[in-house]
């Protein structure tokens, strides 16, 4: 804020325009008749728009820097007669060239103008989004604890009618199989369900199933369940 506020009153107060001649650098002409208009070739000396001092440093990062930069927007080149026509002057766009140049370099341009009101507007409607955010997650946390119960136990049930239908359509009727809930230590998952293949499956078979349909295969109906 500092810089761009600074950088704005040093334009403001400190830069002055005059399209008259120059007479500090030789005193000795002081007074002396000066050429103006078409006399004066005005487009023998060019120099850079942007203004000595304002680039400043905003933020760096490990992959891109932003500066901030200020520039002269455009230039006047005033009218003149030729005879008793008048020549209507022209006006030099100095952005369009600086954004040219800058693409050149590969640099990415964007025009910003700082307002203070802006910027203390976007804090207040952070704040205000925060604090509406604050809000809703504290509803919907309520909600979530109010409903889990509800929502857990109806998993449940579609997981237990699952394992019925899937043991009805692999060992047939009269039903006749057992139902059991196991619960793995942390990381021990695998282990289990080796331990079970083992226990009631035979693995030469179940290598075999594996090769031909690439999924996963045991002799016993496995539905795993991570609440």
């Amino acid at each position: 804020e500092e810089d761009f506020t600074l950088n704005v009153e040093q334009i403001a107060s400190n830069l002055v325009g005059f399209g008259g001649p120059d007479w500090s650098n030789n005193p000795k002409d002081l007074g002396a008749a000066v050429k103006y208009g078409n006399l004066v070739d005005r487009h023998q000396k060019r120099g850079s728009p942007v203004v000595p001092g304002s680039i400043k440093l905003v933020k760096e990062d490990a992959e891109s820097t932003l500066f901030s930069v200020t520039i002269l927007k455009s230039q006047y080149e005033p009218g003149y007669y030729e005879g008793d026509e008048f020549i209507a002057g022209t006006k030099v766009d100095f952005e369009e060239e600086f954004v040219k140049a800058c693409r050149e370099k590969r640099f990415i341009v964007r025009q910003f103008e700082y307002d203070p009101n802006q910027a203390s507007n976007s804090a207040m409607a952070m704040e205000q989004l925060q604090v509406e955010v604050d809000g809703m997650r504290s509803g919907l946390t309520r909600w979530c604890k109010t409903h889990f119960g509800e929502a857990f136990v109806a998993w449940m049930h579609i997981k237990v009618i699952r394992v019925f239908v899937e043991s009805v359509l692999r060992y047939g009727l009269p039903v006749d199989f057992t139902a059991v809930l196991f619960k793995a230590m942390k990381n021990k998952d695998d282990e289990l369900t080796a331990a079970l293949d083992k226990a009631f499956g035979d693995t030469s078979e179940q290598e075999k199933d594996e090769d031909l349909e690439g999924d996963e295969y045991h002799d016993f109906v496995l539905l795993k369940f991570d609440p």
